[in-house]
Parts: structure tokens; C-alpha cells; sequence
């Protein structure tokens, strides 16, 4: 292990014993055993030198006792890990579920959590994080020094106690804290999908419905809240209610505006939800050729006193505006033929797709440095395959956004390629 520099530090007060005469001299005490200039409670004896670890305050007071019963460590290693068995068991079982604990606590927790949706970038919400992440990374230098040698089993546990202030109630708050921060991390996609479609959303001038979509969107400007696993349910929960009263709302209004009940009974193509909806956020790539989206607008417009063919019940799941740019506020009555948008929308699929594989050299070292959740990434090597692609998220083209701009020369001068290359529109 490489600690940087030679100071030598003084181990905690709380450790020191007072030895007999004539013993041993302290190794700490006798400059043996280097401790790493990040420990997190050592005095720091050499000159005018900043203690890297004074973010973590002062430090709290010594336990009443110091901790030489195996009984009390195994005690506060079980109240670590988790693991009611450590009460019990061997102090080497102990320890090693400890390490372990330490372990998993360093490589299961996000180290990054910069790629948040912008609704999460306040004040507030940062500070809760601040109280979890403390703690996190004082337990790593305390996991290294003991999977090191530098601590001993019993010395890590009198560390992480005083770091809490021998509190048990403080520990089992902070580890549900850890817990909500993972819980969040994992809920992320859910929450996604929700801003967008509420964002998207027309007030249907129906009070419960559009009371709802305000009350939600209220809930989204205070993401602290959203840190807590039952204001996340109680979230969801009102989404769903939300979204299914949207739902049977438009379609009632686009049916009766749009005299669409017969060709729903009819055999008919179909269009793609999906994909027309990848065709809509992949348009919104810069310096990108806009066409293909705007000529299904202007097909749907084309003949105005057709029907509408557009599956609007699967569209309303991931979008909450149908395709035929039907507005209930405004009674447009848009219609499609589904078989010439489903030969634009493969087209112009086609031709972002050809683009992106035509910088994947850029793209992909890219998306092993940016924080981008599993979901994103699925997507966009879904896009830069030659196998069928799966629905995108406004998220995704957002990070794609951010690759283009920085290799914005490289985009323009295949875009261009590419552009030379594709068929005349038909």
C-alpha cells in the first residue's frame, strides 16, 4: 500500500495504553508504521499541514470505555453488517464479516451521482446526499487500513463508533439513508418516464385529471422528498392514476373529434409506436436532418377529414399525444396513411442510425466516461447495433447531444456523408 509522503502519525487517543516500563515502544509512537496522510482521526504533527479529513468535523468524543470486550466488538460489527450471527460467533468471523461489509459498502454504492436528471440539482437535495456520502468515504480509509494491517479488528470498530458518537440510533438512520440513496438510484427510470410523459401532458380542462398532473409536477420540484421509499410509492402511485384517467380522457376526446371508432375495427397496418416515438427524440440529435419527422407531420396533415390509423392506446403508454398531432384544446383532426409513415419512419431510422455507427469510434469511448445508468446504455448500443432497436429515452439523446457537441467537426463531416448517400425523399 503507498501512502504519498513519510509523515508519521499518532495513532487515536482513544488506543493509546499506558505501557509499563521498560516495554516495547509503540510502533506508531516510534515512527515504524507510515499511516497514510488520508486517515481520518490521526493528529497531524507535521508543520503548518491541513488535516485532509476536517470536512468530517471535530471528532466525537472517546467512548466512555474503551473497547477491549470481544462481546461489545462483535456486538457493533453485527450492527454494521447486518448479520444478527456475528453476535455470536468467532472474532475472526467477525472481522471478516466486517471487511466483507466494508467491501460491499466501497463497490455497491454509486460513486456518482452527477448524471441526475436537472430537476434533482438543488440545494437541498444535495445536502441530504452530503450526510450519506460523508460517512462513506471515512469507512473506506478505515476499510483499507484494516484489510492493510494497519488497524486491527478491534481498533476499526473503536474508529467507526466514535465516528458516530457511540450512537446506535445514528448508525441505523444513516445505513436507511444509504438505503434510500440506493433505492433512488434504482427508481431513476420510473421517475424518468413519469417527468417526461407529465411534462408532455395537455391540461384535458377535466379537474381531477389536471389536478393531479399539477400536483405531480409540484412533487418534482421538491426531489429531496423523493429520498424516501414511501413518498417514491405514494408518487407512483398517483402517476398511474394520473396516467389512466389521461388516457381514457384523450382517447374519448381524439375518438370523438376524429370519428375513429370504425377503423379501429378495422384489419389495418398498424404504426409502430415505438419506433416513430425513436423517430421523434433521435430528430432532436444536433445538426441532424429534421425531414423525415417533419414529413410524417405533414402526411398526417395531408388528408385532414380521413381517420386517424394511429395505435393511440399503445402511443398513450409511452406518449401522452397522439401522432396525429390531435390537441383536445385545440380539436385539430390530423390522419395518417400508416403504410407510407412506416416507410418514412424506417427511412429516417435508417439514416440516424447510419450516422451514429459512422462515429461509434467517438461514441462509445465516451460512454465509458460519462455517468449514464444501465437503461441509457442499453439503448444506445441498441442504436449503434445492427440488430432492432429498443425504445429511447429523452435522456439518452440528451447524452448523445453532449458526444456531438464535443466532437461536433467529426458529426458534421459524416452527417454529410451520409446525407450524400440516402435516396431522394419519395
Amino acid at each position: 500500500m503507498e501512502f504519498g509522503d513519510s509523515t508519521k502519525l499518532s495513532p487515536p487517543p482513544s488506543l493509546e495504553t499506558s505501557a509499563p516500563r521498560g516495554a516495547a515502544p509503540d510502533p506508531f509512537e516510534a515512527g515504524e508504521i507510515p499511516v497514510s496522510e488520508d486517515w481520518p482521526i490521526a493528529i497531524v504533527e507535521e508543520a503548518g499541514r491541513e488535516d485532509p479529513w476536517a470536512e468530517f468535523g471535530d471528532p466525537p468524543a472517546a467512548a466512555p470505555d474503551r473497547i477491549d470486550s470481544e462481546s461489545r466488538a462483535r456486538h457493533w460489527a453485527a450492527l454494521l453488517t447486518g448479520n444478527a450471527g456475528t453476535r455470536n460467533g468467532s472474532i475472526e468471523f467477525a472481522q471478516a464479516q466486517l471487511i466483507d461489509w466494508l467491501m460491499q459498502l466501497e463497490t455497491g454504492v454509486p460513486k456518482d451521482l452527477t448524471g441526475l436528471p436537472d430537476a434533482f440539482q438543488t440545494t437541498r437535495f444535495w445536502g441530504e446526499i452530503k450526510t450519506i456520502e460523508s460517512p462513506i468515504r471515512f469507512l473506506k480509509t478505515v476499510s483499507d487500513s484494516l484489510r492493510s494491517g494497519t488497524l486491527s479488528f478491534f481498533e476499526a470498530v473503536d474508529h467507526i463508533g466514535r465516528h458516530f458518537g457511540w450512537d446506535e440510533e445514528r448508525i441505523l438512520k444513516w445505513k436507511q439513508g444509504l438505503e434510500n440513496r440506493a433505492g433512488l438510484t434504482r427508481w431513476l427510470p420510473a421517475y424518468n418516464h413519469a417527468q417526461e410523459y407529465l411534462s408532455a401532458a395537455f391540461p384535458l380542462g377535466r379537474a381531477h385529471v389536471d389536478r393531479l398532473r399539477e400536483s405531480l409536477l409540484q412533487s418534482i420540484d421538491e426531489p429531496h422528498g423523493f429520498l424516501d421509499p414511501g413518498i417514491r410509492n405514494e408518487f407512483d402511485r398517483r402517476f398511474l392514476e394520473f396516467k389512466k384517467g389521461y388516457m381514457d380522457l384523450y382517447f374519448l376526446l381524439h375518438e370523438d373529434a376524429l370519428h375513429v371508432t370504425a377503423a379501429l375495427k378495422k384489419d389495418e397496418i398498424k404504426i409502430d409506436p415505438a419506433a416513430l416515438r425513436n423517430l421523434d427524440l433521435l430528430s432532436g440529435l444536433q445538426h441532424t436532418d429534421k425531414s423525415y419527422l417533419n414529413r410524417v407531420k405533414l402526411l398526417a396533415k395531408w388528408i385532414r377529414n380521413n381517420q386517424c390509423s394511429m395505435p393511440l392506446n399503445q402511443i398513450l403508454e409511452l406518449y401522452p399525444r397522439c401522432y396525429c398531432n390531435f390537441n383536445p384544446r385545440s380539436h385539430q383532426q390530423p390522419v395518417d396513411s400508416a403504410a407510407q409513415i412506416n416507410g418514412i419512419i424506417r427511412e429516417g431510422l435508417e439514416y440516424f442510425r447510419a450516422i451514429l455507427r459512422g462515429c461509434a469510434h467517438l461514441i462509445t469511448p465516451e460512454l465509458k466516461t460519462l455517468p449514464i445508468d444501465d437503461g441509457s446504455l442499453k439503448q444506445l448500443m441498441a442504436v449503434l447495433s445492427d440488430g432492432p432497436m429498443i425504445p429511447l429515452s429523452a435522456q439518452s439523446i440528451k447524452i448523445l447531444n453532449r458526444i456531438i457537441a464535443k466532437h461536433s467537426s467529426e458529426f458534421l463531416s459524416e452527417i454529410r456523408r451520409t446525407g450524400r448517400k440516402r435516396p431522394a425523399p419519395r
